[in-house]
């Protein structure tokens, strides 16, 4: 079964049933009641199909888990996937193919940084609301139907520092200034963090800031980062990368007896139990400032995500099924939100964009912090759950309030 919009078939950009992701939710109730569809532009071609491993499950089966525990009056909720291919001009054209026709979606959702950069400006034009997991400074920046679901990266950056000065330090009892380095991937979203009031921020801690590095989004040979670091005696590091390419980076710092000198801290958007299978041990002192709870609390903390991760056939990503989950039900809320305003047969892009401003205090099923958005905030989370990856496996240590470090009042 393939997707059709005016007509043309979809076929090789919408990712079809029973491939890899499951085809479609939602869509078994659409005679009976008004279909709302959403639309997940996720990448699993290119250079971030590694690190969005579980995503486009994790979505189908949040917009089915919303479709049974939300209960939205009159609606189904129909999910599909679009894959992006990490490629901004692949993305307009799946983008322009959501948002035209008589089944045009309400609402998107996205998987990139870069992309949802791209976007903004047709989101925009086209009055179609981006629940997006990026979180760069640029969504935050008004007129913007882009919402970001998390923590900004420049407030994980400030958490981090926080959590670092307060438990990590301390201990380690040198009487000088901590040295840090920016340890990030060198794309728009490895660059994300750091903006002069991260800068200003790191400073004002006492911090001396030493060196940054830059990592290709898909490295060989990091020698001569890691050596800087070394040289330059980096203590303490912040930066935005998936597994893969800090598996590189630590496999190059083991070789110089930096594993145990350098305690890495990482936004939200990484994979930790794919990290740890790839480096095990060496990932003793990486720290991410996360926004869901590990899997082991899943049944505790999240049930329903436990439940439906439970009936999966072949187990995916916990990490990215999680990521997309969340969004899914996020998305969801406003949908419901949207509905009670102005009634299932008058929901559309609008409708859900006012609707996103009124979300408030949703905790997506207790996967992590609540999410809340405004006329003037574009981003939901203001906490992060300090995650440590000692042990072999992923540990919360603490949830970390951020520090605002947007422009946002």
């Amino acid at each position: 079964m393939m997707n059709r919009v005016r007509g043309g078939s979809l076929a090789g950009i919408v990712l079809s049933i029973g491939v890899f992701l499951g085809g479609t939710a939602g869509g078994a109730l659409a005679q009976e009641k008004v279909k709302i569809r959403i639309g997940h532009l996720v990448h699993v071609t290119g250079a971030y199909a590694a690190g969005q491993a579980g995503i486009p499950e994790g979505f189908l089966d949040g917009i089915e888990a919303a479709n049974t525990y939300m209960k939205i009056p009159g609606v189904v909720l129909d999910g599909f996937n679009m894959d992006g291919g990490t490629d901004t001009a692949k993305s307009m054209s799946a983008f322009k193919q959501m948002t035209e026709g008589k089944d045009a979606i309400a609402v998107m959702i996205g998987e990139s940084t870069a992309v949802g950069i791209a976007l903004k400006t047709w989101n925009n034009r086209k009055q179609v609301p981006n629940v997006e997991g990026g979180s760069d400074d640029e969504f935050l920046k008004l007129p913007s139907y882009t919402f970001s679901t998390v923590a900004p990266y420049v407030n994980q950056a400030g958490g981090w520092i926080d959590y670092y000065m307060k438990s990590v330090w301390p201990k380690k009892n040198l009487k000088r200034a901590p040295r840090f380095a920016w340890l990030t991937w060198d794309n728009s979203f490895g660059r994300a963090p750091i903006t002069p009031k991260t800068i200003a921020y790191i400073k004002s801690k006492g911090i001396e800031i030493v060196d940054e590095e830059f990592i290709p989004p898909t490295p060989t040979d990091v020698g001569a980062q890691v050596l800087r670091m070394k040289e330059k005696g980096v203590d303490v590091t912040f930066g935005s990368m998936y597994h893969n390419a800090l598996g590189v980076v630590l496999k190059e710092m083991d070789k110089h007896g930096l594993i145990d000198q350098i305690d890495i801290g990482l936004s939200y958007a990484i994979d930790p139990e794919a990290l740890l299978v790839s480096v095990n041990v060496l990932a003793r002192n990486v720290h991410i400032t996360n926004l869901f709870w590990d899997f082991p609390n899943w049944e505790k903390h999240a049930p329903r995500y436990f439940e439906y991760y439970q009936k999966r056939k072949t187990p995916v990503s916990k990490f990215g099924y999680a990521v997309a989950f969340d969004k899914a039900l996020v998305a969801a809320e406003a949908v419901r939100i949207a509905v009670a305003t102005v009634g299932p047969d008058k929901v559309n892009g609008e409708a859900v964009y006012n609707a996103l401003q009124k979300v408030n205090g949703f905790d997506a099923f207790g996967i992590g912090p609540a999410h809340s958005f405004s006329a003037t905030k574009r981003y939901g989370q203001s906490s992060v759950y300090i995650m440590r990856l000692n042990n072999n496996k992923p540990n919360f240590v603490v949830e970390q309030p951020t520090p605002n470090l947007t422009d946002v009042k």
